[in-house]
């Protein structure tokens, strides 16, 4: 039997979820989606053919699987708001960052799965990267099936430990930005030697794609795929004595503990509001 999913709240994130899994065949039937606003209710019953209401209560009751796609400072209002309708057979799945599983246990108020889960927004295009963690009542099966919807926008992986969730943030949930923050910066350049925008956009992000696929696609080590590239005396070796004299190694791990610091700050804060 296929399962009715509820997406609570339809932001970016739920609508990338949603749209891979109809592209994926999923059935616009099993599908709800919940909105106050009355016009995006219209909107996404039209354009997706998925039913829409307002009412999140009314959502949980009829589904199987319920997508909490709300911000994390609204979840506890709104899970608590539908706790009563929560069945135990239920498999609940969160894409809210900093929100614990322990605090959405505790609001749900009943030993239900639970997937916490981390994205990323290249998932708006079916290339997204998902960290995930569940909670002991969720089984090998319902596991699987997890993995089989973040597939629909993407690749996942399974981490074990909820404090892994902190470096999976740094390393992708949060890492785009990173990525487009360098993109600037070589296309800004190239612009003050002269280049047009539009030229220096593609020569810079092609050859990170390219780059990116390189890494995922072949057989090396990343520092082989870096030397393969770095002849002695060469211009490549130059850029990169550059960026080591900047310290990059420093500079890219001080980003990324301040990425995670404050990750564990909005799980302490939202952890906190849990009684």
């Amino acid at each position: 039997m296929t399962p009715n999913i509820a997406f609570i709240g339809v932001g970016n994130m739920a609508r990338s979820i949603f749209s891979g899994m109809l592209a994926s065949g999923y059935p616009a039937e099993n599908m709800i989606g919940t909105s106050r606003t009355p016009e995006k209710r219209d909107y996404y019953q039209q354009q997706y053919g998925i039913a829409m209401l307002a009412d999140n209560d009314s959502a949980v009751t009829q589904a199987d699987v319920v997508v909490l796609c709300v911000k994390p400072a609204q979840m506890q209002e709104v899970i608590e708001a539908f706790s009563a309708s929560v069945r135990e057979d239920q498999l609940f799945i969160s894409v809210a960052a900093g929100v614990e599983l322990d605090a959405m246990a505790h609001w749900l108020g009943k030993p239900v799965a639970l997937v916490r889960s981390m994205p990323n927004t290249p998932s708006q295009l079916g290339v997204g990267m998902t960290g995930l963690i569940a909670n002991q009542y969720t089984s090998d099966e319902q596991k699987t099936w997890v993995s089989e919807l973040f597939s629909s926008i993407g690749h996942s992986v399974w981490v074990d430990n909820e404090e892994h969730m902190h470096t999976v943030t740094s390393l992708s949930g949060s890492a785009p930005a990173y990525f487009f923050r360098f993109l600037e910066s070589m296309i800004k350049h190239a612009q003050q030697q002269g280049m047009d925008e539009k030229t220096s956009r593609e020569l810079a992000s092609r050859t990170m794609l390219g780059a990116a696929r390189m890494v995922i696609e072949l057989d090396e080590p990343i520092a082989q795929l870096r030397k393969n590239i770095t002849s002695p005396k060469g211009t490549t070796e130059q850029a990169l004595l550059s960026l080591e004299a900047s310290d990059i190694d420093k500079m890219v791990a001080d980003a990324m503990t301040a990425c995670i610091n404050r990750s564990k700050e909005m799980a302490q804060s939202f952890s906190a509001k849990k009684p």
